[in-house]
């Protein structure tokens, strides 16, 4: 029995747990050798989350609000007495902070945030839309010889574009920083048709940087580009069918919609679909009949072309209403569109060319006939 006991008492301590050991195990992790080698700095702080960045996003929305006040530039024009020369320094300023802001953001992968870019739209919105004044140049008013004649669209400087063309940047900028699903979230379509309205003004620095932000949102909002292309027709139309005199005579925005429309044409796919069809016959085309033709009759052509490289059976539909518009006395709208009915010819295929021969040769003939020496060179 003492055996027995002896031997089961072993068993018991030979299953039981280890005693706690007397000394502190030293620890051989990397992390306690590190604070052996190292015991001022603290571990634990390296692993603190890093700071909000509200307070900075707040402070960047607060500047974008202040530059929402607009100046006239005009000295005593402002509602509360006038402006003064150090509160539109302060507004430049501040938009040049919040442009490099926004180009700051598009390095980053986050992006803009979602009130930043609620503000900034609020901002542009503030600054660019409004009504286009009477034209400085009224068609009730000779306008001096020395300033404009016929063959340039009328050009006035606004005196707010100090403030206005940093406000352009930033839009170009915001929309170049947005992905496209932030982009649909905050531009609607109030505003992409105000960013049309614009291009009825007579300053062309505005106009040419309307024309790339506009650009620049059409190739990013995908789904709102059937609903630009007929914002952009309207334009185009209104100026054919509706414009007032004195509206037509400033034949502002027509060259520069046109060479985003011409932009827009070289990226369409191949068979064309009859909606381009229809802007070409119901839109481009009613653009050769206006006076004003060789103000923007350039990109005009190049639409034109663009459209017949696509589909050469448009060809007879665009030779056919140039020679249905041909001008009886305007002998500079009869070079620009010999030039332009050559280019369309150079392009076609013999059998295509078949079908036009006879109306183009007639109306060469008789243009050589003509009195006029420019003619008779083309």
């Amino acid at each position: 029995m003492g055996a027995a006991a002896a031997e089961e008492a072993v068993v018991v301590v030979r299953g039981a747990p280890p005693p706690p050991s007397s000394g502190k195990r030293r620890s051989t992790t990397l992390l306690h050798l590190f604070q052996l080698e190292k015991p001022d700095v603290v571990v634990g702080a390296m692993l603190l989350p890093p700071p909000s960045p509200e307070p900075e996003e707040d402070r960047l929305i607060t500047k974008i609000e202040s530059c929402s006040r607009v100046f006239t530039f005009v000295d005593g024009g402002g509602a509360a007495g006038g402006e003064s020369g150090e509160e539109r320094d302060a507004k430049t300023e501040a938009l040049g902070e919040v442009l490099a802001a926004v180009r700051a953001s598009g390095k980053r992968k986050q992006g803009l945030d979602h009130r930043v870019m609620v503000a900034l739209v609020k901002m542009v919105a503030a600054n660019l839309f409004r009504a286009m004044p009477p034209s400085a140049y009224p068609s009730s008013l000779p306008p001096p010889s020395d300033v404009l004649d016929d063959e340039v669209p009328v050009m006035v400087l606004l005196p707010s574009w100090p403030h206005l063309h940093l406000v352009y940047d930033v839009l170009t900028a915001a929309v170049a920083a947005a992905d496209a699903r932030a982009l649909r979230n905050h531009v609607d379509r109030s505003f992409l048709a105000g960013l049309v309205t614009l291009f009825a003004s007579e300053d062309p620095r505005e106009r040419d940087r309307l024309k790339t932000a506009y650009h620049l949102l059409y190739s990013k909002l995908t789904g709102e580009r059937a609903f630009m292309r007929r914002t952009m027709a309207a334009a185009l139309l209104r100026f054919v069918y509706d414009a007032s005199p004195a509206e037509a005579e400033r034949h502002c925005g027509v060259g520069e919609l046109l060479e985003v429309c011409g932009s827009i044409i070289n990226g369409f796919a191949v068979p064309l679909k009859e909606e381009h069809r229809a802007f070409m016959a119901r839109v481009l085309l009613p653009l050769h009949r206006t006076r004003w033709v060789h103000t923007y009759h350039r990109q005009l052509a190049y639409c034109v072309l663009q459209f017949v490289h696509k589909d050469p059976g448009l060809a007879g539909a665009a030779v056919r209403d140039i020679l249905r518009h041909w001008p009886a006395t305007n002998c500079q709208k009869e070079v620009l569109l010999i030039d332009e009915l050559e280019e369309i010819v150079e392009i076609l295929d013999q059998h295509h060319f078949d079908k036009l021969v006879v109306p183009v040769c007639s109306r060469i003939a008789r243009c050589v006939s003509s009195c006029s020496s420019q003619n008779i060179r083309c």
